[in-house]
């Protein structure tokens, strides 16, 4: 099985953000953040307080901050053994019985599936008040609830403001953010603009353009196909603007492509930097300003596994998470369905917590070449960057890539104008590359390549069950 890995840590520029950013349209931001913090502390999310303890955390050094989430883990376990029918049962119930609960060793890894099939026995005994539940985007086609209590949410929200404060971002920030939905008032109180990603249109598209250029936002926040798709579409149809217009990109929810990032940092002059989660978890691992993608050791647990053991550190393998604060529905060893590699060695950022060097979004995308061999649908991706960069601006808005048999291809490109057979057999060879000479590939233009409901996009999908 050939493994590919996209946006190595390793592999991205290590620049560090140098002294203190300016904050634009402080008052504002200020008013913002007081809302956000006040609305929060109501709902018994105390974001505010929570982000200042996690200042306080990052800045010990690594043996203190070791031992710190090995006590936050330790007593995740032990609640999650009380007070979770589930892991009084079956083969929890019987690893357990004979071990130390406290022990992450001695516990059976959650598959996904059990998620949905065991739901009613995930839910711990006795914590009612105020869960509230995130669900997955059903991408997969497997939706996932999972259930949180207030603190756990606003733990999970205080992660993502103190990592932004890494690059000087305070919340109540103006942000313009391109993501599958919203919630008006909550946006609004968060200082946070949304343009729907579900329907992609140009006239969505001018809409998120014109609040970058009249409103000059300090973070433009959300999916990177979108925004990647949004930067081209200023510089093809607004070419005369700023080369800056806007300081910061946070990129998370999809696989993150190197060429995404390039053309963002380049078309809208923006600091490109990755945050990393998922439904079941939260915040998982955010990207800091020397590049390297830290893992939120004082939220999540994350081991790399080998099938059904540990790997060793530094090895690729499936991502599996421990919750450290949820307390609705604490899950232990949970295999999420995606994969990387834990660094052997620290960031020189000088911050504790540990580096996921390598990434690879849901390890299940593995498509069969015309020899047999399986290859991750990331490698479509990865080529794509040479023929983004060479296109002409306009001529292609996004590419989706499907394949309908082991050895047949459909390839449907966003385009209005501009698209030629040249352009159309650059595609053809990257499909015949990455799957085999003998792959028949046909183009379709069309106005607007669909994204999957939940707003999200990939740039390969499989059309038919034969395909598997």
């Amino acid at each position: 099985m050939q493994t590919l890995t996209i946006g190595s840590s390793e592999s991205r520029s290590s620049r560090p953000a140098h002294g203190p950013v300016p904050v634009p349209h402080a008052l504002e931001q200020r008013f913002h953040k007081a809302m956000y913090y006040s609305l929060q502390s109501l709902r018994g999310r105390h974001v505010g307080p929570f982000v200042q303890k996690l200042q306080r955390w990052e800045r010990l050094d690594r043996e203190q901050f070791e031992a710190l989430t090995d006590e936050l883990l330790r007593n995740a376990l032990r609640f999650a053994f009380r007070r979770v029918p589930l892991y009084s049962s079956g083969q929890w119930g019987h690893a357990l019985s004979s071990a130390n609960a406290e022990d992450l060793d001695a516990w059976p890894v959650l598959d996904r599936k059990l998620l949905m099939t065991q739901r009613r026995a995930l839910l711990a005994r006795r914590i009612n008040s105020g869960v509230f539940s995130r669900r997955s985007s059903g991408s997969t086609g497997e939706i996932v609830r999972v259930a949180y209590n207030p603190a756990a949410g606003g733990w999970s929200w205080a992660q993502e403001y103190r990592s932004m404060y890494w690059f000087g971002i305070p919340p109540g920030s103006r942000t313009l953010l391109l993501w599958g939905g919203g919630h008006p008032l909550l946006d609004w109180v968060r200082n946070c603009r949304v343009c729907t990603t579900k329907n992609l249109t140009f006239k969505q598209l001018e809409r998120a353009a014109s609040y970058l250029l009249r409103r000059h936002p300090m973070l433009c926040m959300g999916l990177p196909s979108a925004i990647a798709q949004l930067a081209r579409h200023i510089r093809a149809h607004h070419p005369d603007r700023p080369a800056q217009l806007v300081p910061f990109v946070k990129l998370g929810g999809e696989q993150v492509y190197d060429f995404q990032r390039e053309e963002i940092a380049r078309h809208l002059g923006a600091r490109v930097f990755e945050s990393y989660g998922s439904t079941e978890m939260g915040p998982i691992a955010h990207e800091c300003p020397y590049g390297s993608r830290h893992i939120m050791a004082d939220h999540v647990r994350l081991e790399i596994f080998d099938g059904d053991r540990p790997a060793p550190l530094g090895e690729f393998g499936d991502i599996v998470v421990t919750s450290l604060f949820n307390r609705a529905m604490p899950l232990v060893r949970c295999r999420i369905g995606d994969r990387g590699r834990i660094s052997p060695d620290p960031c020189p950022c000088g911050l504790p917590h540990p580096v996921l060097a390598e990434l690879v979004g849901r390890a299940a995308d593995m498509f069969a070449t015309a020899d047999g061999r399986l290859v991750h649908g990331s490698e479509l991706g990865r080529r794509l960057q040479l023929f983004l960069s060479q296109a002409p601006l306009g001529s292609v808005g996004q590419v989706l890539f499907e394949q309908r048999g082991t050895t047949e291809w459909k390839v449907l490109v966003e385009s209005s104008s501009g698209f030629d057979e040249a352009l159309a057999a650059q595609l053809r060879g990257i499909v015949q590359a990455t799957f085999g000479e003998r792959c028949q590939v046909t183009i379709q233009r069309v106005a607007l390549v669909p994204r999957e409901t939940s707003g999200k996009y990939r740039y390969y999908r499989r059309e038919s069950a034969s395909c598997r």
